[in-house]
């Protein structure tokens, strides 16, 4: 299956606080940010993410960032 070009964001592990703020429905209407542990790092879905970087914008620890 062949992906289009978007930009898809990753989760800098060292900026991450697991705030969860990047999890609410608000910030990716997608699902694409998923996380299975309490404690664990969330992590972006590189299939469902459709580039559109609202949760970009919506980390306040600057920790998903588009490389």
């Amino acid at each position: 299956m062949m992906r289009a070009n978007y930009r898809v964001p990753n989760i800098d592990a060292e900026k991450c606080h697991t705030c969860k703020r990047c999890l609410a429905r608000r910030s990716c209407r997608l699902k694409a940010l998923v996380q299975f542990e309490q404690n664990e790092l969330p992590y972006i879905d590189q299939v469902l993410c459709r580039g559109c970087l609202v949760c970009v914008e919506e980390c306040p620890f600057r920790a998903i960032v588009v490389e």
